[in-house]
């Protein structure tokens, strides 16, 4: 982001001494920052109405490798030593050759033009550590052969800056911005993602958490919109069509791109910075980025796609590219075919011609109440099983088994019914992977059957139901709807096999038409069990060979599917916690192979010391140190967060720290990220208890094991150890949210010193006795911005109780009212089958507040699930109303005096 901080005046002034520069002007006065000695020869400085830019020459990779110069700071000649210190730190671990190449001057004239150079020339930007005779120099420990060039903050980093190309549209861009507004601009990408951007062909991207997977894919998307932009424009650079010669057309055909996720809150972020992008590309008017920031203010997922039809049949060229989520996808593909899935429910409030235009608030209410999730598979149908069957049976497994395998593998795409037999799933025991005996296979599918019959007593449906109603329909009837140029799909480790093959009927361009990206080491989504690897092979069975079938001899020498690229250096956090988690993903190799993609370790330019494991003294409740033994305690702050296991612990937590911290669980933390994190009692309380001694046998094979450690350890038994895998992942999971600080607490020694043991060996983590100085060092304040900030990260992942704590730190009403009626809403939802008469009443409040703050959308939603529908169409009229004229229009008044 880049915020417009300076006056019209001298953004003008900027605007023409950068584009001297740029052109090749140089000033004949001597500029070179000399407050550093590796900087001497690199760093430059040009002054601007009494203010310098600093800057670097540097080497950018395009179709060339190309001297660029680097700004790094616009600031008072007072603070250029400063960042020279800092910046020394990182140009003493350039290379001799890099600084030459960027030294290098070649003049026309008066003027400097930058040097170019082939891509196969070969250089390196940081010296190799490993073989550097002053290894002292250099910052971190090196006790692992590695070290690091900058250590620093996260948040400060100058490695993780983002840069921005400085191009006359861009500089037209900022300074048509009269009020200082944020702008979203294309920045910089490295020399990997660069590959992957312009790679071409269908491709599979797999990385970590925080390795820029979206970001790959947006870019991506957005540079087919600018080629085609500039194609339309008749300004097409010949030398980029060559490497984008499927990205733009010229005979007026709509490019439509399609890019699919499965979080409503990535959508929304990602819908909005595409639109950024896209009117930036295309010259965007004020009224455009007006109406982009509108889109700051929703609450539900078909908030965002209102103006979105439920069907794929000629949609208008303005709303690509189409950002959306899997939920809405599966709703356009069913409004796209005949005989809607929901016409077989009697209930289902459809109306002619609702197939078409998006479905009413009657309908999605329908859908909401009747949908069964893992929370109402856990709740009201796991305890109307035989607890024969149940016993000694995980119900997120089994509801996994059922998703994912029988009702979601690519076995089940095959079978007749869209369902694996009893006698297909039980052979699946001798695949890969398994860890299922033919016996508990034998009991989930009576489970599955059990589950079966109630679901269809209950008027009730499942996702996979849905799916493969579609996959049914797409079989027996052609897909008329749009046929996209390009698919974009992100999170597809949250997808079954048999939702991914769906998209085969979109777009007909397979040799370079789809993107899939995601992370198996996060699948803790309950139901869903895959690697990279299943997707790959589903894609060249389903995708591949089908089209190769239905072209007769058309392009058939491009059926080479891509490999998978592989992101591995992390931009959000530091080494030390980076050494930590790949500690993580090292047992679920050794344990686990096929359940996770083999990548190489992530890799980090900054330094940070290692994660902390807190010793209290005996007796000592460690969340009381920390946050219950003075009067003037600062808390925990916005950026700062507990993670615990599940709700029972988080309501245990709560109780103590009140709201002087954010305290959530495991699966509400995916997604999100905090500069601090305290991890509680993850180990004390798993399932696994001491089992988890199976880790020195692990330690064993590893040479790990001293004097000191436990001769007597289980061996590792994948039957008896397998909720081991989905431990690891979530642990994974909790150590990746944050960015600067880690801490590690447990209640119970016993249980977690097979883990602690194994990272102190391996010099992992540090061990620090809690007292009052560490305790009052853990805090920090926040300012009531960054509270309500946090407390709109939460509301969109719908955690609503711990948004509405945000808001009222922050001292917003409104917000902490919207909040807290959005969480009697949801709490509503979750009671409507076990006791409908207090979830209209907890409904209605809930509707009675949306009321008072204006929140007409959410109010029409409450009174329709209440059957209340004519006071729901005059709330949603008013939000109509609202959009079209705002909330201040004197044309209509408030819901309640209708």
């Amino acid at each position: 982001m880049i915020c417009l901080m300076l006056t019209a005046y001298f953004s003008k002034m900027l605007d023409g001494r950068c584009f001297l520069l740029s052109s090749g002007w140089r000033p004949k006065k001597h500029n070179v920052v000399t407050s550093c000695s590796r900087s001497s020869q690199i760093l430059k400085k040009f002054k601007v109405e009494g203010l310098y830019i600093v800057c670097t020459p540097d080497i950018a990779k395009d179709l060339r490798y190309i001297q660029i110069l680097k700004v790094w700071d616009i600031l008072p000649l007072e603070d250029i030593p400063k960042l020279g210190h800092r910046l020394e730190t990182i140009l003493n671990r350039y290379t001799d050759d890099f600084i030459n190449l960027c030294v290098e001057k070649y003049l026309e004239g008066d003027l400097e033009v930058p040097q170019s150079w082939p891509l196969s020339m070969e250089f390196s930007r940081f010296k190799d550590f490993s073989v550097t005779e002053t290894q002292s120099d250099f910052v971190g420990d090196t006790s692992d052969g590695r070290s690091y060039v900058e250590n620093s903050q996260v948040s400060e980093s100058l490695l993780l800056m983002k840069f921005y190309a400085l191009s006359s549209g861009v500089v037209n861009h900022l300074l048509s911005d009269r009020e200082g507004r944020e702008l979203d601009l294309p920045f910089e990408v490295t020399d990997q993602e660069r590959d992957i951007i312009l790679h071409h062909r269908s491709s599979f991207i797999v990385g970590r958490s925080g390795t820029g997977k979206t970001t790959v894919l947006t870019m991506k998307l957005f540079q087919k919109e600018r080629c085609y932009h500039l194609a339309m424009q008749g300004c097409y650079d010949t030398e980029n069509s060559k490497v984008e010669q499927s990205s733009a057309t010229t005979d007026g055909k709509v490019l439509r791109q399609l890019f699919v996720t499965v979080s409503p809150k990535l959508c929304f972020a990602i819908k909005q910075h595409v639109l950024h992008l896209k009117s930036f590309a295309c010259g965007g008017s004020d009224s455009t980025e007006r109406s982009l920031i509108d889109m700051v203010d929703f609450d539900e997922e078909e908030s965002q796609f209102k103006d979105i039809q439920d069907s794929f049949r000629d949609i208008p060229p303005s709303s690509y590219p189409l950002v959306i989520t899997f939920h809405k996808f599966l709703m356009m593909l069913d409004g796209t075919l005949s005989n809607s899935y929901f016409a077989r429910f009697c209930d289902a409030p459809l109306t002619h011609g609702q197939l078409r235009s998006s479905r009413s608030v009657a309908f999605q209410a329908f859908i909401r109440a009747k949908e069964v999730s893992y929370e109402r598979f856990s709740s009201s149908y796991w305890p109307h099983f035989n607890t024969q069957l149940t016993n000694n049976l995980d119900v997120s497994r089994v509801f996994t088994e059922i998703i994912s395998h029988i009702k979601g593998g690519l076995g089940s795409i095959e079978s007749c019914n869209g369902k694996l037999s009893r006698e297909d799933y039980v052979q699946l025991c001798e695949g890969r992977g398994s860890n299922l005996s033919k016996q508990k296979r034998d009991t989930i599918y009576d489970i599955f059957q059990a589950y079966e019959k109630l679901k269809k007593g209950n008027g009730e449906f499942d996702l996979a139901d849905f799916v493969i109603d579609l996959q049914r329909r797409l079989k027996h009837e052609k897909y008329e709807g749009d046929q996209m140029d390009f698919i974009y799909i992100d999170e597809v480790q949250d997808l079954t096999m048999s939702q991914i093959a769906l998209f085969k009927h979109m777009c007909n361009n397979v040799d370079e038409g789809f993107v899939f990206s995601g992370d198996t080491a996060q699948t803790i989504a309950r139901g869903i069990d895959f690697r990279f690897q299943d997707i790959r092979h589903l894609f060249y069975k389903k995708f591949v060979l089908e089209s190769r079938t239905n072209k007769h001899d058309e392009r058939k020498e491009k059926g080479k599917i891509s490999e998978i690229y592989h992101l591995t250096q992390n931009f959000r956090t530091h080494a030390g916690i980076l050494k930590l988690s790949q500690s993580i993903i090292d047992l679920l190799y050794r344990f686990f192979p096929l359940s996770i993609d083999v990548l190489k370790p992530e890799s980090s330019l900054i330094y940070g010391e290692a994660p902390v494991v807190l010793e209290s003294g005996e007796n000592e409740n460690a969340i009381i140190k920390i946050f219950g033994n003075s009067g003037n305690i600062v808390g925990f702050g916005a950026e700062q967060v507990i993670l615990v296991r599940d709700d029972a612990a988080r309501k245990g937590i709560s109780n103590v720290v009140g709201k002087h911290a954010l305290v959530l669980t495991i699966v509400e933390c995916k997604g999100l990220e905090f500069q601090d994190v305290l991890l509680y009692n993850f180990f004390g309380s798993s399932p696994l208890k001491n089992q988890w001694r199976v880790i020195y046998d692990y330690m064993k094979e590893q040479d790990l094991l001293d004097s000191t450690l436990p001769k007597k350890f289980p061996s590792f038994n994948e039957a008896k150890h397998n909720i081991l895998c989905s431990e690891l992942k979530q642990l994974y999971v909790a150590v990746t949210r944050t960015r600067q600080r880690l801490w590690i607490c447990e209640t119970v020694e016993e249980i977690s010193k097979p883990m602690f043991n194994y990272w102190k060996k391996k010099c992992l983590v540090q061990v620090r006795q809690l007292d009052d100085s560490l305790a009052q060092a853990m805090q920090v304040a926040s300012s009531a911005e960054e509270w309500k900030s946090r407390g709109i990260k939460l509301y969109r992942e719908n955690n609503y109780e711990m948004a509405t704590m945000c808001f009222e730190r922050a001292g917003d009403t409104y917000w902490e009212q919207r909040s807290k009626a959005a969480g009697l809403k949801a709490i509503a939802d979750r009671m409507r089958v076990s006791n409908p008469e207090v979830a209209n009443s907890i409904l209605r409040e809930a509707a009675e507040i949306f009321d008072a703050i204006g929140k007409a959308d959410s109010a029409a939603r409450c009174f329709s699930d209440l059957g209340e529908y004519e006071r729901a169409d005059i709330a949603h009229l008013y939000g109509l109303r609202i959009a079209r004229y705002g909330p201040h229009s004197s044309s209509f008044t408030h819901i309640s005096s209708n």
